[in-house]
Formats: structure tokens, sequence, C-alpha cells
């Protein structure tokens, strides 16, 4: 399914998508390859990991990578950027190549084509559509945007708000899940949204679960927020998968 070539591989999605047929896409990038190597990480403002304080976050994100339906997609940091956090993630996962592709699937030189084919399409969605993200968002941003009517929001710093929030969560994780099926899942929470997808994919995998991450923040905040939305350089890079012999 998955070629590890970063503009076909951004087709294989958008044609899943197009078909309405369930699956999930969760994307680690290298704050989560420094979570499970359990090293001090954060992003200012939004999340801290301390490997002292949170190993069982550390843990849930690790079972997180343990999917290996055939319609379960993972993506992971670019060899050619990060070699040693594109290991870091590979070694955990159990799912085969064809299931791989890369996090920054919806970045970089595929940012306009995800703005261009991927958003529309997310709006015309024809069933039920659920945003999970910051607390920060304006509600009646996300709806504008997205075309969702339920809205999730994560408070504070995402890892403390599982660790004393997980049961609540999963419950309210449950509720929207299994209300009907066919639902577009929206997911920009950080690390913690890796959890959640897995979460949301074991109590029904009968919805698509797309983790965006910051792929919308300049529609969603009204400003830029990373550098491949405004840096030219950054944004027409195309990534490369590993040579052979230096992945699985």
């Amino acid at each position: 399914m998955m070629t590890q070539d970063f503009k076909k591989d951004f087709f294989v999605l958008l044609s899943l998508f197009d078909a309405k047929k369930a699956f999930a896409f969760s994307r680690y990038n290298d704050g989560e390859a420094l979570i499970l190597s359990n090293q001090k990480v954060g992003c200012k403002g939004e999340w801290e990991y301390n490997p002292k304080k949170n190993l069982s976050f550390r843990a849930d994100l690790r079972k997180s990578l343990q999917a290996t339906d055939p319609r379960f997609f993972y993506g992971v940091p670019s060899w050619d950027t990060s070699p040693e956090m594109h290991q870091a993630v590979l070694r955990y996962i159990q799912a085969p190549l064809s299931q791989i592709t890369f996090a920054a699937l919806f970045a970089n030189a595929n940012h306009d084509l995800f703005l261009k084919e991927f958003h529309p399409r997310i709006k015309n969605w024809p069933y039920e559509i659920f945003f999970i993200g910051n607390s920060k968002l304006n509600p009646q941003s996300i709806r504008k945007v997205t075309g969702a009517k339920e809205i999730l929001p994560i408070y504070g710093n995402c890892i403390r708000f599982w660790d004393k929030n997980k049961k609540e969560i999963l419950a309210q994780l449950d509720w929207m899940a299994t209300r009907s099926d066919h639902s577009l899942f929206l997911i920009a929470a950080g690390p913690l949204g890796k959890i959640l997808i897995h979460a949301l994919w074991e109590i029904s995998p009968k919805n698509t679960y797309l983790d965006i991450g910051s792929a919308l923040d300049p529609l969603l905040f009204g400003k830029d927020t990373r550098a491949y939305h405004k840096d030219a350089q950054n944004r027409s890079l195309v990534l490369q998968w590993a040579p052979r012999g230096d992945s699985n």
C-alpha cells in the first residue's frame, strides 16, 4: 500500500480518504521519538515530557505503535533529516512496511497539496466530523475550517492532561466513536494524539482517524506556527526514505 515515496504516499492516503473506507493515520515525529527514548523534550507553550515523572505516558505511547490492522498506517520521522529518530520509532512498530510512511506527509513539499486536495474533502465529508485538539483554539474557527460539529478540547500540557484524566478521556472517546459509523476524526493533540488514535481505533475501527497535526494551523489560528508554513526552502523539501538496508 505505502511505497515510502513522499509524493506517491500522499496520494495513496488521499485515495483511501476518497473511498470513504475506514482507516487510521497516526504520525510520530521527533518529539515522539525522544519520548520513546525517554529523553526530556517539549514544545514551547504546548507540552513537556519529563523522563522521571511521565514514564506511564511513554508506555502508552509505545503501546500505540502495536496496531497491525492493515487499515492502520503509521508515519515516522524522515531518515534524511533524523536517521536516529527514524530508527527510534521504527523499532517499536509491529506493522509491515506497507503500512508505514512519512510523519511529515502533510508538511514540507506536500503542504500545498494538503491544503488544495485534503482540506476541501475534509469540509465535504458526508458524515459526522469530530475535532480533538488544543483548547486555545476558537471553537467557531474549528467549525468553520473543518466542519466539525463536536470538539474535544485538550487542556494545558497534553501529557499531564492524559495522566490526570485518562479514564474520563477514554469514556468520552467511547461515546464519540460508537454513536455512529463512518465518522471522521481530526486529531491535532501533539504526542497525546497518537495514543488517542490508537484508543479510538480499538473502540471502533469503522471510522476514519486522521492525525492532521499542525497542517491546518494557519487557518485555525490565523497565523503560521511552523517553519514549513512560511519558509520557502522548508516548504519545497521533498523528504527521502532510508537507503536500502538502513531501515526495515
